[in-house]
């Protein structure tokens, strides 16, 4: 039996992938404020999600869902740029997790991070590139454990339009994370009733971290959308000397497919499931898509408050 059945590192690596789809929905969220020619306006993301029952693990009561939750405070510099602030939070619901223990309801702040967002970087032909500078700063817990001064995000996207709202777009998202200590002690990690901890606490501390996708906006009519996604999440980890730990570096195969929904101007929501591969050999297991331990339930949603 564990004494802890959460770790914070899970729940934050369960909600990145969804956390950093939702750009283009929000500028379309975003540009409400527009025509109400406001300077400030204040948007609303939020992403609830859910993971299939690891293999060998049976559901035997209610499921706990994960939500990431984040007001931003945002400012019309020009016509094409907006910088902003935005507070998340991480909330779970008490209930059975996807190994099967009980977990109960917490709330925890997650990184707060400043944004300045660029909607016209150009054009190459009929391509258009547009693009996001990130500074995370380390007010979670997680962060704050692991040592971490700030990450550093960069974002660019090429976008070819079809139609009003149907396109094909690529976009990339390297991170940089200045780290206090190459490693780390993760305090939550689960522990047996003799004090001894699952697996090793040490940890090396994350250096840097790629995301690269394609994805295809096939508009339905003026309310759906189809979206598939698919991308390589690639993530570098530090060496420890003192701790005796070597580089690592991982990389992840996800496909996604997801169904934009826009009832009225200034909300969209997006629902739909992604899969998610190591591609590093695990435990001496072979490589193996679309196992249905690594896919995740999603409903996002972007509101424009105010």
């Amino acid at each position: 039996m564990f004494k802890k059945a959460l770790a914070l590192s899970l729940v934050f690596s369960c909600l990145a992938p969804f956390a950093q789809a939702q750009e283009r929905e929000e500028s379309m969220v975003m540009s409400v404020g527009d025509t109400l020619r406001r300077n400030w306006n204040f948007t609303l993301f939020n992403v609830v999600s859910q993971a299939n029952m690891k293999p060998g693990k049976e559901q035997t009561d209610g499921r706990s869902q994960d939500s990431y939750t984040y007001i931003s405070m945002n400012y019309k510099v020009n016509a094409d740029e907006k910088a902003s602030l935005r507070v998340p939070f991480i909330f779970n619901t008490a209930g059975q997790n996807e190994y099967g223990d009980q977990v109960k309801s917490e709330t925890m702040l997650s990184d707060v991070h400043l944004v300045y967002s660029m909607y016209d970087l150009g054009y190459i032909g009929d391509i258009d590139l547009s693009g996001n500078a990130k500074v995370y700063l380390p007010t979670s817990e997680f962060s704050q454990d692991s040592g971490l001064i700030a990450k550093f995000r960069a974002e660019l996207y090429l976008e070819y339009s079809i139609g009003r709202f149907s396109s094909i777009s690529y976009g990339i998202k390297p991170d940089y994370y200045w780290q206090s200590r190459t490693a780390s002690f993760n305090y939550d990690m689960p522990q047996f009733d003799d004090g001894n901890y699952v697996s090793d606490p040490r940890q090396a501390n994350k250096q840097a971290s790629l995301e690269h996708f394609l994805e295809v906006v096939a508009d339905i009519n003026k309310y759906f959308s189809f979206k598939p996604r698919i991308g390589i999440e690639e993530d570098w980890y530090h060496s420890s000397t003192i701790e005796g730990i070597e580089p690592r570096h991982v990389t992840k195969a996800f496909y996604q497919i997801s169904l934009g929904i826009r009832p009225v101007r200034g909300i969209s929501f997006l629902v739909g499931a992604t899969n998610t591969t190591t591609l590093n050999s695990y435990r001496g297991k072979d490589i193996a898509f679309g196992q249905p331990e690594n896919t995740q339930y999603f409903v996002m949603t972007n509101a424009f408050l105010f």
